[in-house]
Parts: C-alpha cells; sequence; structure tokens
C-alpha cells in the first residue's frame, strides 16, 4: 500500500515534455476523464495547451469495441489544427488492455490527414507488455525536421474526475481511502487533485500479472494489511477506470479489511464522470446508507454539497454554522460528519447535494434550502429561508433590496448554479439586469444535476462551441480563469474553482462566500 500525498511536480524532463518540445506536435491523449488531468496540468505548466487534445471515450465504448473510433475522430480534429504537422497518440492504459489495430491507425491515419500520426506506448500497462514498445527518444528521431508552429485555442479544461471528487468529498476522521488505480491516474490525484493536508489517502501497489488474472487477490491483501494495523475504523474503497472495466469484484477486497474489525465500503466511481456526478451519487449513499440507524428528528441540519476543492474554504460556513447553533440546531456536514439523527432540515451549498437532497424530502418530507448567504442581501434572504424552514421567529430588521442605477452591462456567470443564483441576486441590487448563467458538465448525468439545482435558466454547456456565443456577447465575465485560453480574453471576475483548477483554486479565502471573490467581487462593482 503506498501513500498518496500532493507534491509539485518541477522536474520538466519527462516523455511529454521531449514531445511537446516540438512545436509542430499535437499529443492526442485517449481514455477516461481521470486519464487527462496530469497531462493538461503538464500542458499548463510548460504553455502546451494549444497542441495537447483529449479524446474521451465512454466506459461502454470500450466494452463494446467502439473507443477506436472516438480515438480516429480525435486524431483527425488534431490533424486539422494550424501548423500540425505530427500527431502523437498518448495511448491509455484501456487501450493497451482492449488492443486496438495501432498499426493501421498509424497507417491510414497518416494516409487520411497527410500528417504523420504515431502510437506512444506509456503506464504500467506499456511497461508490463510484452511487446517492446518504441521509446520517446526513437519516436522523435523518426520524425523529419520541424517545419511549423500549431497555432490554435485549447480544448476545455477536463474537469475533476468523479474518484477525485468522491475522495474529497470523504473526510470524516478514523476513516482511509483507498484508490484501486495504475499509478497514471495516482498522478492526477498528486499533481492537482488531492489537497495538501491529506494524509489518510493510500493506493494499491498492481502487480504486473493482476492485470491478466484480476486485481482481486492483491487488493484483498494490501487492504487487509492496513486495516490490520488498527490506524483506522473506515475503509472507503475508490476504483477507476481499468479495475472497473476488469468487473472488478470489490467484496472480498471489503471483507478483508472487516475481518480486521474495519467497516469497509465501496464508492460507485470509474474515472469516466466527473466529480460533480462522483460526488452526488457518494453523497446520496452516505445518506442513505446512515438513515438504516437514526434516531428520531431532533432540530439537526445537514449542510449538502460541500467539499473542500467543489466549494471551497471551509471558513466559508463559519458565520452560517454559528447562526444555525444558535437557532439550537446541530449541524452535520454530509462526508465529515457522523450523521446519527434525521435532519430537520438541509441546507443545500452546491448540486452535488441535490440528489440527496431530494431523497430526503422525498421520503421523509425534509425542506430544503438552497440559497448562499452572499453579501447583505443573501445574508437577509438566506436567513429568512432558515427560520421559515426551522418555524422560528424572525429575529432582526429585514434588509430592504434597493437598487442602484441600471447597468446595461451583459454579464455571464459561469459556476455552479446555486452559487450563480446568489451572485445574480447580489448583481441586481447594483443595477445588473442583463445576467446569464452558465455551468459546465462533462456528460449528461452532470448536465441533468445543474438543471435541477438552478431555479432560472442555465445554460449547460459541453464543449467550448455551446459556449462560445454567450462568452462572445458578455461585457463581463464571472468565472474560473482555467476557461480563458480556450475561450478567449475577457474581462473577468475571477471565481476559481478545484473542480477545475484543482488545489490551487482552493485553501484559504477561495468559494464563492470566500474573502477572495469578495474582493474580486468588489472591484468589478467599483469600476
Amino acid at each position: 500500500m503506498q501513500p498518496i500525498v500532493a507534491e509539485e511536480i518541477k522536474d520538466f524532463d519527462t516523455s511529454l515534455d521531449r514531445l511537446w518540445a516540438r512545436r509542430d506536435l499535437v499529443v492526442v491523449a485517449a481514455g477516461a476523464l481521470i486519464c487527462f488531468r496530469s497531462i493538461y496540468r503538464r500542458a499548463l505548466q510548460i504553455g502546451a495547451l494549444e497542441r495537447f487534445r483529449y479524446a474521451a471515450v465512454r466506459a461502454e465504448d470500450y466494452v463494446l469495441g467502439a473507443a477506436e473510433e472516438a480515438i480516429r475522430d480525435a486524431v483527425s480534429d488534431a490533424a486539422h489544427l494550424p501548423g500540425a504537422r505530427t500527431v502523437v497518440i498518448y495511448l491509455s492504459c484501456l487501450d493497451i488492455l482492449t488492443r486496438p489495430d495501432f498499426a493501421d491507425i498509424e497507417r491510414t491515419l497518416s494516409a487520411e490527414t497527410g500528417c504523420i500520426v504515431r502510437c506512444f506506448f506509456r503506464g504500467p500497462l506499456a511497461k508490463a507488455d510484452s511487446i517492446r514498445h518504441e521509446t520517446v527518444e526513437e519516436l522523435i528521431a523518426s520524425l523529419p525536421p520541424e517545419d511549423s508552429v500549431v497555432t490554435a485555442p485549447a480544448q476545455l479544461p477536463p474537469p475533476m474526475s468523479d474518484t477525485a471528487g468522491v475522495l474529497d468529498f470523504l473526510q470524516e476522521d478514523g476513516a482511509a481511502q483507498v484508490l484501486v488505480t495504475p499509478s497514471g491516474c495516482r498522478n492526477a490525484l498528486v499533481r492537482m487533485d488531492i489537497m495538501s493536508e491529506r494524509s489518510d489517502v493510500y493506493a494499491l501497489i498492481p502487480q504486473p500479472e493482476d492485470y491478466i488474472f484480476g486485481i482481486e487477490e492483491t487488493a484483498a491483501a494490501e487492504t487487509g494489511a492496513l486495516a490490520a494495523t488498527g490506524a483506522y475504523r473506515t475503509i472507503h474503497l475508490l476504483s477507476s477506470p481499468v479495475p472497473a472495466f476488469m468487473a472488478m469484484e470489490t467484496t472480498p477486497v471489503l471483507q478483508a479489511a472487516e475481518e480486521h474489525g474495519c467497516r469497509a465500503c465501496a464508492s460507485p466511481t470509474d474515472g469516466f464522470h466527473d466529480a460533480v456526478y462522483g460526488t452526488a451519487e457518494a453523497t446520496l449513499r452516505l445518506v442513505q446508507e446512515a438513515s438504516n440507524g437514526w434516531l428520531e428528528e431532533g432540530r439537526t441540519v445537514f449542510i449538502l454539497g460541500y467539499s473542500p476543492l467543489l466549494f471551497g474554504d471551509i471558513a466559508q460556513l463559519n458565520p452560517p454554522t454559528a447562526f444555525l447553533t444558535a437557532c439550537g440546531c446541530n449541524v452535520r456536514i454530509v462526508g465529515r460528519d457522523a450523521l446519527t439523527e434525521r435532519p430537520a432540515l438541509c441546507w443545500l451549498v452546491s448540486a452535488v447535494g441535490v440528489s440527496a437532497a431530494a431523497w430526503l424530502q422525498r421520503e421523509y418530507g425534509v425542506p430544503v434550502v438552497h440559497s448562499l448567504p452572499l453579501g447583505d442581501i443573501g445574508w437577509a434572504g438566506w436567513r429568512a429561508e432558515i427560520t421559515a424552514a426551522l418555524d422560528l421567529p424572525l429575529e432582526g430588521a429585514s434588509v430592504e433590496q434597493t437598487v442602484e442605477d441600471v447597468r446595461t452591462d451583459k454579464v455571464l456567470i459561469i459556476t455552479d448554479p446555486i452559487a450563480a443564483a446568489a451572485i445574480s441576486c447580489l448583481l441586481r441590487t447594483y443595477g445588473f439586469f442583463n445576467i446569464h448563467s452558465a455551468a459546465y458538465a462533462w456528460d449528461e448525468e452532470t448536465a441533468a444535476l445543474y438543471r435541477q439545482a438552478a431555479e432560472t435558466d442555465v445554460l449547460v454547456f459541453r464543449t467550448a462551441a455551446d459556449l462560445q456565443s454567450a462568452w462572445d456577447v458578455a461585457d463581463a465575465v464571472v468565472a474560473d480563469p482555467a476557461l480563458v485560453p480556450a475561450m478567449g480574453e475577457k474581462y473577468l471576475v475571477p471565481l476559481p474553482s478545484g473542480l477545475l483548477s484543482g488545489r490551487d483554486a482552493a485553501g484559504e479565502g477561495s468559494g464563492v462566500l470566500g474573502a477572495n471573490f469578495t474582493s474580486a467581487l468588489e472591484r468589478f462593482l467599483k469600476q
């Protein structure tokens, strides 16, 4: 079992660095979402985003043998970028496992596109392969001299995966998170998607033969050994594309932990979905499992939809939590705290909690508040909703919504719909009425969550083309700066999110209620 901790990678001498040293070469990474994050991070660090493209292959494509078509389409698109002369397909573990005809891909796509198309085998499965594969030095030496420069906008940044999102969400004391993943998937966490203070995350160390005969035996042995140390009461098992594709049986792994007195459970992650959907599923599962042992309802409030990367600095919750406590409530953050009592109220802080909130409302009639106390007007509205839901008297004067001179600026807000609603409410008090909201969804499951969380129309986009017209007509955009390389320069009110920017966007002062965004918003309103 290998501990996983955050690291800053500063060695610029990897295979990717050597490939991107050529300005006429585009790297196309194929595979699941989790495969792209560390590669994207590398391209961002060395200024090569315009020469990086990803081919998102669905889990069912690998099962049905349709992955090759997705790869061919992505390579064809990359070959038509201005200045592209060589396209290198940076193969994922699943590409190597499923074995499409790599020689035919290289031959036919080179002929069809007029570019040199080559496959590069990398990662633990390439090293375990019985066939010798070309090194990056050999690949580069075989290419003609560089004679052009790729000029193109970047793709949208690949968001954090479901595996990383659930890992970030699970923060309870006495629990260990165990990743069943090849080393490449771990790199995305190490380099981008794990907070620096985490010390409860481990990864299995599979043997090469495990990818042929099954990973269960190794997983059970290593998980049992971790449980036997007595350091943890609970072990959460998180999967990734390779074990998910291999249909790894989790029962013997969980039993190995339980034999040593650990409670064990497996989260339904596979690395193909994004963190919003994956964490929403984990939130729902956690609440449903807890409901089996709930005490009678008291005055407990569940905070649904919080995680450090998806929502930001936990200090944002301190003033609202203090208010709830003063109202006589016991506040429980789902994912961090024990859920021993049926809630009297759910406070939904992001779309991540939508599924669990709907289930609690449907099964137990639990009321749901889904506003955020942003600014004086937001705080007054939130406090009124909370006291009404708890059937408490509202003390203190209410804040009247006064509107400044009407502004004609077009404002586009790109973030979680609940945060967007809070920002929009505040902007309207300053005279902004031409406001539109958008949210970035990797797949339809996340798009459905955003639509369910939104009180008004929201543009759910999955590609830059989906967003471009709204971006172009906006006078100002509230969004993560990570979108700019794909969308173009724009007056930006920065609201970084761990969903796109990883741990760089989290930490002290982060989040829509955090000090950093408050300062950025004040600067915008004073202009």
